[in-house]
């Protein structure tokens, strides 16, 4: 960060966010890591969003803005290029004509050869704020338009004069403006198809794939071709599937990609899961989770053995939160390894390795390497079968913490999954220690995001089917709902805006269960009881449903209930 650490230690202390102990233990664990204070302060969720900045800005001089909250007109946007953006992380955020004074935000506000030039270019005094990386990719997303612009006279100006012989020259052009507009539009996949007349570039942003860029069918060809050579992958190899990484230096950032390559009957599709570091850093905090869960999260995973489990259907965000535990584990004294398929993201002072089941090396065998390697915590990408199962339950039994992910609907039914592989009550029962089941539902934009009351009739209707009314009960009772009647209770909605391309929504955040398995239910466990039986006595005890922490977040304006009836369905 731009502020020293002493002035940050300073700031966090007189805030009582932080005491002198832990601050030593951060720094300790910084130098060995060698990553900045502030990337293990996120980790261990002791700082995190727009609460932290505005500590900062009473230490600093400069004032925060929060740009996810912040209404910007595309003109004083439009003042500033994409390239200055990028190049200068600033965003220019609102002007006073009869001052003639332009307000920047800055990730950096302390980097004077930037604002002296942006002065420059605009021509106008600037008044300097500063605001989070999250919040400048956010207010940065305004660009991708005039990138996508740019794409489209590209391909058009050139789809006259292009051939065989020029095709790679031009694609290698248009895929560098393509990363360009990844980079704003920040999606979590890219395809590049090949269709009968023609080639497609489709993006999934927010869990959503959509159509974005048509392309000449030899653009889409020197395009795959590009991304193989990238990749260090057989571009004559036309009829094979493939695998591989590259990365793309986009505005002094490195965009890394994940590529999988697949023959289909027009060309080869290629698909790139774009690792965002970002994502990788994430927190507790900053996936959606409550204070109270990150607490019970914490002290669960710091036992001296045991499970912990992610639960959730595919694309519900499990490796996040897998990735987020283990950067809370990653202290000095501990030897962590992982057996991962893939291993997207490398970790400091972790061992990670890779599953290659063309050689044999599966999860079960890999697992079975890892615990000869005297290790204090394995990381276990996915339970997918009794043999690795029966290794993780071992292991967690032996002295060490194991955390993994499982394919389940509900935490409670991560432990019918576990019965149905062959692990028994009296193993299981001693073993496990917390489950976390999760859905990422869509944000509502900060933008147009607006409150009504639900009409009766349609919560009448919605009652029905999920007690709802039961739920807000629960969660008055609970204290973490305030409200006289249900005709207080607040919701919320996006009406749709420029930011948002209309949609009222923008980006994702999570909704979790937070299991813990404390001595009644692990006799419960031992005495086979039923999943129901379980989920029953848990509820009882306070144990929030995804439908329950859904609720929180739609009252909260996170979230709609259009969103967590989806995720329900």
């Amino acid at each position: 960060m731009f502020i020293s650490n002493e002035k940050l230690k300073k700031i966090l202390i007189s805030a009582k966010m932080i005491d002198e102990e832990t601050w030593a233990d951060v720094v300790k664990n910084a130098n060995r890591l060698s990553c900045p204070v502030e990337d293990i302060l996120k980790e261990r969720d002791i700082i995190g969003g727009h609460l932290f900045y505005e500590l900062v800005e009473k230490g600093i001089g400069f004032p925060y803005v929060n740009l996810k909250k912040t209404d910007i007109a595309s003109h004083v946007l439009e003042r500033f290029s994409p390239e200055l953006v990028s190049m200068y992380k600033a965003i220019p955020f609102e002007y006073d004509e009869r001052k003639k004074i332009l307000k920047v935000a800055f990730q950096d506000p302390t980097d004077t050869k930037a604002i002296n030039t942006l002065v420059k270019r605009c021509g106008c005094k600037i008044d300097v704020y500063f605001t989070g990386k999250e919040s400048y990719r956010f207010a940065s997303r305004y660009y991708n338009k005039s990138v996508a612009e740019k794409i489209k006279k590209l391909i058009h100006s050139s789809a006259k004069r292009v051939s065989a012989k020029t095709s790679a020259t031009v694609g290698r052009k248009i895929f560098g403006n393509i990363i360009e507009y990844i980079y704003y539009s920040q999606p979590s996949d890219v395809h590049v198809e090949h269709l009968r007349d023609r080639g497609i570039i489709k993006l999934r942003v927010d869990g959503f794939l959509r159509d974005e860029i048509d392309v000449p069918s030899e653009i889409a060809t020197a395009i795959v071709d590009l991304i193989k050579k990238e990749s260090s992958l057989n571009t004559d190899a036309l009829h094979q599937t493939a695998d591989g990484r590259f990365a793309w230096n986009v505005f002094g950032e490195l965009l890394a990609f994940r590529v999988s390559i697949l023959p289909t009957y027009y060309g080869e599709k290629a698909c790139l899961r774009v690792l965002d570091e970002s994502r990788q850093k994430a927190s507790l905090r900053e996936l959606g989770f409550r204070e109270s869960d990150i607490s019970l999260a914490q002290k669960e995973i710091k036992k001296p053995y045991g499970l912990v489990l992610v639960a959730g259907p595919t694309g519900s965000g499990k490796t996040s939160t897998l990735y987020a535990l283990l950067k809370l584990l990653n202290v000095e004294g501990v030897s962590i390894a992982t057996i991962e398929d893939p291993v997207e993201y490398s970790i400091r002072h972790v061992n990670q390795t890779q599953v290659d089941a063309e050689h044999g090396f599966t999860f079960a065998r890999g697992l079975r390497e890892i615990l000869r390697q005297d290790p204090n915590v394995i990381m276990v990408g996915e339970i997918r079968d009794n043999e690795t199962a029966g290794i993780v339950i071992q292991s967690a039994l032996t002295g060490h913490i194991v955390i993994s992910t499982l394919h389940s609907n509900t935490a409670v039914e991560s432990i019918t999954r576990l019965r149905n592989m062959d692990i028994r009550p009296y193993l299981l029962s001693p073993t496990i220690n917390l489950v976390i089941s999760q859905r990422l539902v869509k944000r509502i934009c900060p933008y147009c995001r607006v409150s009504y009351k639900l009409d009766k009739a349609f919560l009448d209707s919605i009652d029905k089917d999920t007690g709802i009314r039961r739920s807000l009960d629960k969660l008055k009772k609970l204290g973490l709902l305030n409200f006289a009647t249900y005709d207080d209770v607040r919701f919320y909605t996006g009406k749709g805006c420029g930011k948002c391309g209309g949609k009222g929504m923008s980006g994702r955040v999570g909704i979790f269960e937070i299991f813990i398995v404390d001595e009644e239910i692990r006799n419960m466990i031992l005495q086979d009881s039923s999943a129901f039986e379980i989920q029953k006595r848990a509820e009882e005890k306070g144990f929030l449903t995804l439908f329950e922490d859904g609720l929180v977040k739609v009252i909260e304006g996170e979230t709609s209930v259009g969103e967590i009836m989806r995720i329900m369905s």
